[in-house]
């Protein structure tokens, strides 16, 4: 990677320029911005019309936030027009590209500025008013009732809070509308009411896993949108997401269902599908707290200290909630530290209300208070749940029947009883989930259409689905120019597409859940996900899989065969093996997978993927390997495989994504969300779930304290492109700044290939003079940018001085230390080429 010297922005810095763009601190010039753009210009020699631009901020990084500078090499820099702060500014001259002198610094001070998807949640005086209204006519049970989930037993529409759905009257709710529940980490799974796998299609996006690895927060927000349209569509009124349980270890089963190893990076994409989908409906954050095995779920006991469960496990529930105005967060089924999730008040009451000052409402996850899926209800659990500032009770009434006994003999007091209901009706109002039908619900009117059972008129979602899986798939490997795959020399030619047929029906629970009917063809098969609560039923005639997307990019030039074995490639010129996990492999437990044992191919069924593999490499051909899975997965022979792309679970259009990218026609942008270890051994156990320590150290982290004896196989940040991304100019403006300010970082990145690309690039930071820290490194900022060849721009990462705060335990509150503060930023997290320092106050 090329660093070259400050240049660029180093004078339109020193002339206080940067503050119309960014909104940064930066000093100000006594004179005039025209008259010493223009001189630079001159002095330059290369004169030409310059114009240094700033916008609003109205564009695809959010509403003023961060922003991007196309700097014009030959005359000057011109905003993009993707963000801003200020007003903007134009200067006359230009820019040569020449060096410039060093970028002078100053006391930044509490300044602020615009931060991208960072909306917190205000509570309206008009929904205070109709809650009150609401409550000042209910009884006990009618508050009850907003707090219990549907009847005991009844399995055919669990996804509702109580309310016989065949009355009408809605007497026994005060006259509320009940909440109609959907689980969505990748799309809506309307799944859950049918008795056979026909019809209940919604649009499937790639995997939370897969959107992580964008590290895009505006096309997130833009999935939040279309989720949320598809559930006004369809009249539901909280969706069940983002999932963002952290990935501790890759072997857990649900890895695909969130976004990544890293608390910050899942705060803020959670935030940005949050602030998307609460356009439309009421959004619900899960699984809190420490939830990270699955099997045995129900009783798993997490252990960690205080600061590993505030930083770790809890922080970016926190983000979602201040930066997202999150109006829901579901309790998790496991314990921590012994006391269970949904009765435990230091969770819930403690850290979530006091400390991270939530004023949604929270739910257990479906029967994870004690007693689970009993028919006679506990008053002691009941109790217990709700002093902890347990609220819904789903998905049975179960032990809430007995909230009505536990006010009136004083076990829970009326205030309580009161408060709970409170914070669901607000919510209910928020979004207009109270109104009873015939009325709309929502706070927009879908695009989308819903028949009865599936959605309709999506076309625009389907699109998007498409483009998060081409921004989502992660080039791991590409020797000698494998990839692209060139039609012109390819003409008259053969590719062959390979993949295995693997019935792994057999182990499935319920075959009313599974689309696939227990077969995974790797050729033909969209790949959605597993098959449990998150499960997404696709439209095929709209889905394409591998196949199809390879031959819909080839052409008509170029002849596309398939096959289950090494033989139908024997006449190939170039040989596509697409590999990976059946639902059987990794999903939830209750539908037969649950977490892994190993990271190995064929590792619960003899799928004979392995082998294809290696006949596949004995052929000599150019080869290149797509696997499909939630997170790590072994590479057979992998010194031996010119080309390996990981494609996720990419959605239902997955497969013309895949095309697209193999020919070239876009371009690999997606980064690794987690690090990929070089072996299972290499990391710390997994764990039993009847006791397991949670550790602080995980992922990146876990490489940066044992660099010694450890490193991945590829880091967290890892991902190839077909063109090179240079960068240089790194600036943080600020040589002190107070603890409630920002930093707004500046780093010119440049295409210095051929072809236009896209590049993530990250922010981490470290604290030189500290002793109390753990991490040696942690990542506090990433920004995606789209460079065409020979391109420059100029981005901004905002930096909080919030983020930077760690819990101290010796105080046990959180800080923000004073001291140095090292800024280090790249393209992946062990090539942080570029570094500078601020200190604070």
């Amino acid at each position: 990677m090329l660093v070259r010297p400050r240049s660029l922005l180093a004078p339109l810095l020193g002339l206080g320029l940067v503050v119309s763009l960014t909104g940064a601190c930066v000093p100000q010039a006594s004179q005039t911005p025209d008259r010493i753009a223009g001189d630079r210009g001159g002095n330059a020699g290369l004169g030409g019309d310059g114009a240094v631009t700033g916008g609003g901020g109205s564009g695809p990084n959010g509403a003023g936030g961060s922003g991007e500078v196309v700097i014009t090499h030959s005359g000057g820099a011109s905003g993009s027009g993707t963000g801003g702060g200020g007003g903007g500014a134009t200067a006359s001259g230009g820019n040569s590209g020449q060096a410039g002198s060093g970028v002078p610094k100053m006391a930044c001070g509490s300044t602020q500025s615009a931060f991208p998807y960072s909306t917190p949640y205000v509570p309206s005086a008009t929904v205070q008013s109709t809650v009150t209204s609401l409550m000042a006519n209910m009884n006990n049970t009618q508050k009850a009732n907003q707090l219990r989930g549907t009847l005991v037993g009844q399995y055919t529409d669990i996804e509702r809070t109580a309310h016989d759905k065949n009355n009408t009257s809605y007497t026994d709710t005060g006259g509320v509308r009940e909440f109609l529940f959907r689980d969505a980490s990748r799309g809506i799974n309307f799944a859950v009411d049918l008795t056979t796998p026909t019809g209940g299609y919604a649009t499937a996006f790639p995997v939370s896993m897969a959107r992580g690895a964008s590290f895009d927060l505006d096309l997130e927000n833009r999935i939040g949108q279309a989720v949320g349209d598809e559930m006004v569509a369809s009249g539901h009124t909280m969706i069940l997401a983002p999932c963002v349980n952290i990935l501790r270890h890759p072997l857990w089963g649900r890895a695909s269902e969130t976004y990544g190893e890293d608390s910050f990076h899942l705060g803020r994409m959670g935030a940005a599908y949050t602030l998307g989908l609460q356009q439309y409906v009421a959004a619900c954050a899960k699984h809190y707290a420490a939830n990270n095995i699955e099997n045995g779920r129900q009783s798993a006991n997490a252990i960690l200290d205080e600061q590993t469960l505030r930083e770790i496990y809890a922080r970016h529930f926190e983000m979602i909630i201040k930066d997202g105005g999150i109006a829901g967060i579901m309790a998790s089924y496991n314990k921590v530290n012994g006391t269970y999730a949904t009765e435990n008040k230091h969770l819930l009451t403690d850290i979530l209300r006091t400390d991270f000052g939530f004023k949604g409402l929270v739910l257990s996850d479906w029967w994870a208070i004690q007693n689970h899926q009993a028919t006679a209800p506990n008053a002691t659990f009941a109790a217990n749940a709700m002093n902890a500032g347990m609220e819904i009770e789903l998905g049975w009434n179960l032990n809430y029947q007995t909230l009505e006994s536990l006010v009136s003999n004083g076990t829970i007091p009326q205030s309580l009883l009161d408060q709970a209901t409170r914070h669901v009706l607000e919510q209910k109002v928020r979004f207009n989930g109270h109104l009873l039908p015939p009325a709309r619900i929502g706070l927009k009117a879908a695009t989308s259409s819903y028949n009865g059972s599936s959605i309709t008129n999506n076309d625009d979602h389907i699109a998007l689905a498409q483009e998060a899986a081409v921004k989502s798939m992660v080039l791991l490997k590409n020797d000698a120019g494998t990839l692209p795959l060139n039609r012109a020399s390819l003409a008259g030619k053969t590719i062959a597409v390979l993949g295995r047929t693997v019935n792994y029906g057999a182990g499935i629970a319920s075959s009313a859940n599974d689309q696939n009917a227990g077969i995974v063809d790797f050729t033909n098969t969209p790949r959605t996900g597993d098959l449990g609560s998150s499960r997404v039923f696709i439209d095929r005639a709209k889905a394409s899989g591998p196949l199809d997307g390879i031959r819909a990019s080839a052409g008509a030039g170029i002849t596309v065969v398939t096959g289950a074995t090494a033989a139908a490639a024997a006449n190939a010129d170039v040989v596509v093996v697409v590999a990976g996990l059946t639902p059987l492999d990794e999903g939830e437990e209750y539908t037969g997978a649950g977490d892994r044992t190993d990271f190995n191919l064929d590792m619960k069924t003899a799928g004979g993927q392995v082998q294809l593999i290696n006949d596949a490499i004995a052929l000599r051909k150019p080869l290149v390997l797509v696997l499909e899975g939630g997170s790590v997965i072994n590479i057979p022979s992998l010194a031996s495989i010119p080309a390996v792309v990981m494609a996720f679970y990419p959605g239902m259009d997955g497969g013309r994504a895949l095309g697209k990218l193999l020919f070239g026609d876009a371009n690999f942008s997606g980064k690794l969300p987690f690090s990929w270890p070089k072996q299972l051994s290499d990391l710390p156990s997994f764990g039993p779930a009847s006791g397991t320590t949670m550790d602080y150290y995980l992922g990146y982290r876990y490489y940066d304290k044992n660099a010694a004896t450890r490193q991945p196989l590829f880091p967290f940040g890892f991902g190839l492109s077909y063109t090179k991304f240079d960068y240089a100019n790194l600036v943080v403006p600020c040589a002190t700044v107070n603890k409630d300010g920002m930093v707004n970082v500046t780093v010119e990145v440049t295409n210095s290939g051929t072809v236009a690309g896209d590049e993530v690039v990250f922010l981490f930071v470290s604290f030189p003079s500290t002793t109390a820290r753990r991490s040696v490194k942690e990542l506090k900022g990433f920004y995606r940018v789209s460079l065409d060849p020979g391109v420059t721009k100029r981005i901004t990462i905002p930096l909080r001085v919030a983020d930077l705060k760690y819990w101290n335990m010796t105080t046990s509150q959180w800080v923000v230390e004073s001291g140095p503060v090292k800024v280090m930023v790249g393209g992946r997290s062990d090539s942080l080429l570029l570094n500078d320092t601020f200190t604070v106050n």
